[in-house]
């Protein structure tokens, strides 16, 4: 009750605009995420939320914005603390307003977090810095502020309304890079992120990927997204399933067997793309995967839409539509949407039957296979 309470006085007192479309937001964030994330060794690489959309799709006056429709990975303090913070609280301790908070987006695993605030543009992110500076954070690296000794636990400051502490109490970090602020747990880590290098919508890629989302979104919005690499259609046995105390052999092949098959359908192997969660009328799904050819991606579309319908559920069917687009250095991006018919503003069938079966360790609709 608490929670519902709280986000329902965040958003009457916040002025926050109407859903737009375009995929200025998601672009915008992805400039700033480091284009080295394209080497890590997962399938989930980065995670990206549209605080505005979310807080728009209240489903009325004094409502609680839908924070339950968000589904991610990723460790965002300052996402997890404005869930339960009233908004003088959340704005007194976060060093800014939320009127001027764009998007979230984040990355990595513990406890190598990252997590960046986009801001309305460069001259909040300075304003920001000098308002942590005047909260109690000092210097800690070269353009980094932070607020205690890195990666020490203290219970005694944990606090759920505080952006700028963990779970456990843990001191942040935080740097300017454009319009966008760095958090990480250590002063070196917040340095590395703000530093200038390619980001990551310059890899071909993802630019390719956002080609193709781009006409696929048109005028809707994306609430959430996530950006992939081909680790994410390579998702591995699950282990219980197999285990059984049965000493008949038979019955514990056939799991193994059945798994083995699963595994060895699916799509033709992509270099990486974009999946978002997107709001017009109705909820959905689009998603953008980047191929070496417009051949090899006309190839894929045919068997999304396929898996689509075989996998995800009848309550994530709806209106499909797919098509190519070409993309930089000769790549081509596929890209498959589908419209459901849902008024609920929590989680979407659609995009949970996309994400759902990575968290599981799952082969999903995107998995890779020879057939």
């Amino acid at each position: 009750m608490r929670r519902s309470a709280i986000a329902a006085s965040l958003l009457l007192a916040t002025s926050i605009p109407a859903l737009a479309g375009s995929l200025d937001a998601l672009r915008d964030s992805l400039d700033h995420l480091p284009a080295t994330l394209m080497f890590e060794d997962r399938g989930d690489l980065a995670y990206f939320i549209d605080i505005r959309a979310v807080l728009a799709l209240s489903p009325g006056e004094g409502e609680a914005p839908p924070y339950m429709r968000l589904m991610h990975g990723a460790q965002i303090p300052a996402l997890e603390s404005l869930q339960y913070s009233a908004p003088a609280e959340w704005e007194a301790k976060a060093g800014t307003t939320l009127d001027q908070v764009r998007y979230f987006t984040g990355y990595g695993r513990p406890p190598d977090v990252y997590s960046f605030w986009g801001l309305a543009d460069e001259a909040a992110a300075t304003e920001m810095i000098v308002a942590l500076e005047g909260l109690g954070f000092e210097s800690a690296a070269a353009g980094v502020v932070g607020n205690g000794e890195p990666l020490r636990m203290d219970p005694a400051k944990r606090n759920p309304a505080d952006p700028w502490r963990t779970g456990i109490g843990a001191a942040q970090f935080a740097a300017a890079k454009g319009s966008n602020i760095v958090q990480t747990g250590t002063p070196q880590t917040a340095m590395l992120a703000a530093a200038q290098q390619p980001g990551l919508s310059e890899n071909a890629i993802i630019e390719t990927a956002l080609a193709g989302l781009d006409q696929s979104v048109g005028d809707n919005t994306v609430v959430q997204a996530l950006v992939i690499s081909p680790l994410f259609g390579m998702a591995g046995i699950d282990h219980g399933a197999l285990l059984s105390g049965s000493p008949d052999i038979e019955a514990t092949k056939k799991p193994i067997e059945e798994q083995m098959a699963a595994l060895d359908q699916g799509i033709p192997p992509y270099l990486g793309g974009i999946a978002a969660d997107v709001q017009g009328e109705q909820p959905g799904v689009d998603i953008a995967l980047t191929y070496p050819d417009c051949d090899s991606a006309e190839d894929a579309v045919g068997k999304i839409a396929a898996r689509w319908a075989d996998m995800a559920g009848d309550t994530a069917q709806g209106n499909v539509s797919t098509t190519t687009v070409e993309g930089v250095d000769g790549l081509c991006a596929a890209t498959f949407s589908v419209t459901i018919n849902s008024d609920g503003v929590d989680q979407t069938p659609a995009y949970r039957a996309l994400i759902e079966p990575m968290f599981r360790g799952q082969a999903g609709v995107l998995q890779i296979g020879a057939s």
